[in-house]
């Protein structure tokens, strides 16, 4: 198995699905220069007192009435009158709302109960751009039974240290509340939102900083991998390694059979049921928060070492659906490694790519020639016609590896000119294309304007 360092934890910088790159741009970060930036999450514990609790709890309850009223505003208003409510619309009312409700959702400041407003309207968007692209993933917002987070914007800084020597996150109305900071935001960063949430073990603080786009990677790669993830091994490297799966949900998953069937011997709706649910709910985010703490240390490990990480592109969803092994697929988290590694390689300044991943397994690494007959599952070693013999999965990370090197270079002629000038703008080649059929056109219509006007003359009589 590679060799681990503890250097980064469960808790560590992480980019999250709400954190992006500059306004509202979608996942994925790719290596720019020059006036962009990168958001990275950093999630820490808080440890509430007892009178900050329940005015969380407070607005917990506050922004779910909030939440399901606007929603049914917006359905009842398409229902009854065909016309579509916007955020804008309900943001002015927002002023009213507190203000008729002064003991309730007044008592919320009003950026978090405007932030509200805005996942609503997000969520909204997301389901109609899901309508519009055939996408049955995506569906409509519901009706909140409960809310678990809010957020708000924080002051460049949000963290204070205390007298006693603990640090503090200020919260609107809550006043500083005492957080574990087991890491130390980044040097040079701009907090710009603040996430409060409320799991099952406790109360956590998501911050985003903004910090500088890191410079892109210059030159070819030299120590590029090529990484095949699957369920013997958990990742099988190019250069011979294997990494093992932990199966952290199997180990667990006894404790989990138990704990589940005393539950369902509770009542429902009693105070032992709740109480028992509580127990399955830290059980499962004991094995989340190990499967993610391992995902972190693989991929400090392979940024540090590699300058150049490939990896096959297929969606795991597609892949669990039907498969007798989704269980373990899902237990072993490619995607979290994939998306780890990809965002720990932008601040890195390395190469991250993902390569078709059709026939790395059928063909070979030396001469890439295809297996005949095609290796079926079971067989673990690949012959090639030409002689070559090698581990299945080794082979496999080697064409992978062979793929991403086709992608480097690809891009890097797409950017490259033989004179050495930057190719011309997408705007120039627009302009001078639209000057030119402008001219063709022009031309074309004298000369065509003419012949008619010829014809007309010549045969006046006849057409009259």
């Amino acid at each position: 198995m590679t060799e681990l360092f503890k250097v980064e934890t469960g808790h560590c910088a992480t980019i999250s699905a709400s954190s992006r790159r500059c306004h509202y741009p979608e996942n994925g970060l790719e290596p720019s220069s020059g006036g962009a930036a990168l958001f990275l999450s950093y999630r820490y514990r808080l440890y509430p007192q007892r009178p900050q609790e329940a005015v969380l709890h407070s607005y917990l309850g506050e922004l779910t009435y909030l939440w399901n009223h606007a929603l049914a505003q917006r359905r009842d208003s398409w229902v009854t009158k065909h016309h579509r409510i916007g955020y804008y619309e309900q943001q002015a009312n927002l002023k009213a709302w507190r203000a008729f409700d002064a003991c309730g959702l007044g008592r919320v400041p009003y950026h978090i109960a405007r932030d509200c407003l805005q996942r609503l309207d997000f969520a909204y968007r997301a389901a109609l751009g899901g309508v519009r692209a055939a996408q049955s993933s995506v569906g409509f917002p519901r009706f909140r039974r409960e809310t678990r987070s809010f957020g708000f914007v924080p002051p460049p800084d949000p963290l204070r240290l205390a007298r006693a020597g603990t640090w503090r996150i200020h919260i609107p109305r809550v006043g500083p509340v005492p957080v574990r900071l087991h890491r130390l935001p980044p040097e040079g960063a701009t907090a710009r939102a603040v996430t409060v949430s409320r799991e099952t073990d406790g109360w956590y603080s998501t911050i985003q900083y903004e910090v500088p786009d890191p410079p892109p990677p210059s030159g070819d790669p030299i120590a590029p991998v090529g990484i095949d993830v699957g369920l013997t091994h958990l990742a099988t490297l190019s250069t011979g390694e294997t990494v093992d799966a932990p199966k952290f949900f199997r180990a667990s998953e006894r404790d989990l059979v138990r704990a589940h069937r005393r539950l369902m011997r509770k009542e429902s709706g009693s105070r032992r049921y709740a109480q028992q649910r509580l127990r399955v709910a830290r059980l499962h985010a004991k094995v989340r928060r190990q499967r993610r703490w391992f995902a972190h240390q693989l991929s400090h490990e392979w940024t540090r070492r590699f300058d150049l990480l490939s990896f096959e592109d297929f969606d795991v969803r597609l892949v669990v659906q039907g498969n007798r092994l989704a269980k373990n697929i899902l237990d072993a988290g490619w995607g979290q490694i994939r998306q780890l590694c990809k965002y720990k390689a932008t601040l890195r300044s390395r190469r991250y790519t993902e390569v078709p991943a059709a026939g790395t397994t059928q063909s070979c690494a030396m001469c890439g020639r295809l297996a005949n007959p095609p290796l079926p599952l079971h067989e673990r070693m690949f012959r090639c016609p030409a002689g070559h013999l090698a581990d299945r999965d080794v082979n496999a990370a080697k064409n992978i590896l062979g793929r991403g090197w086709i992608e480097v270079r690809r891009s890097a002629a797409e950017v490259r000119r033989v004179d050495g000038t930057p190719p011309p703008t997408r705007k120039g080649r627009r302009a001078y294309q639209r000057k030119r059929d402008r001219a063709i056109w022009s031309g074309e219509t004298r000369r065509a304007c003419s012949a008619r006007s010829e014809f007309v003359s010549h045969n006046r009589e006849r057409l009259l």
